[in-house]
């Protein structure tokens, strides 16, 4: 049998039944991948800390007809500050899927998985709402869906006047552009310049970013519904993490 290795972070671990699970990996080598993992689920399994969600692990695979397997695991990552709260639990949850919904299987991403990987290690020092709206933006530039925000996004001039936001218009819009899509939103010139800087600031800077709650509330709301135009469906962790946050 033909045994290769990944470091992977586990987005999600499916029951199969015999004590096996289903493990949806990202992997730094390969992108997103499925591999089963025999007998993890048995009390007497050495695997089994290793294959949780939200765990970064290298992993020794095994090439199969149909489907590869966990050979060996060891957890280098276990972030268990994670599952002892039920709000950081939803933002890890809401992570894992986004990537889950914007990555094609086997594709290497790997400035996307260092992404990942450090909002998770940030995270255990709070601000983890911030760390995911900026993990939000910067992973749509990622994937090719970068949002203008330094000129018009439909005529390519500079902002001025009052500002709007539109999904389908991939950005911030000008004054006298707005009207080419009638979901346009009204922004301010200092929610543009929040927006940059979710997308431009290294991670670990973001703390340095001063938000009231109302800007909060609708940078929630823009940059969700950004994705979901992409994306062209919800995503159910989304339900999930409004029952636990302080502003749903």
């Amino acid at each position: 049998m033909k045994l290769y290795k990944v470091n992977a972070i586990v987005l999600r671990s499916i029951e199969c039944g015999n004590g096996d699970k289903l493990l949806v990996l990202f992997s730094r080598e390969f992108g997103r991948m499925k591999v089963m993992a025999h007998g993890v689920s048995k009390p007497f399994s050495r695997k089994r800390g290793s294959v949780q969600p939200f765990t970064y692990t290298k992993f020794l695979i095994g090439r199969g007809r149909e489907l590869d397997s966990v050979s060996q695991c060891e957890g280098m990552e276990m972030f268990p500050f994670i599952r002892h709260d039920l709000e950081t639990i939803g933002y890890a949850s809401y992570l894992s899927e986004l990537v889950l919904s914007l990555t094609p299987e086997g594709e290497r991403n790997e400035p996307l998985f260092r992404l990942l990987l450090e909002t998770m290690r940030l995270m255990e020092e709070g601000g983890a709402e911030i760390l995911t709206r900026s993990f939000e933006i910067k992973a749509a530039a990622l994937m090719g869906y970068r949002p203008v925000l330094d000129a018009c996004a439909h005529c390519g001039e500079p902002l001025a006047g009052r500002l709007f936001f539109c999904a389908e218009a991939g950005g911030a819009l000008c004054q006298n552009c707005h009207a080419v899509d009638a979901r346009a939103v009204p922004v301010s010139r200092g929610m543009v310049e929040i927006l940059k800087a979710l997308l431009n600031w290294p991670q670990g800077r973001l703390r340095q970013l001063k938000i009231s709650a109302a800007d909060r509330r609708q940078i929630k709301t823009l940059l969700y519904e950004y994705l979901k135009y992409y994306l062209e469906r919800d995503l159910k962790s989304v339900s999930f993490l409004n029952r636990f946050t302080a502003d749903p």
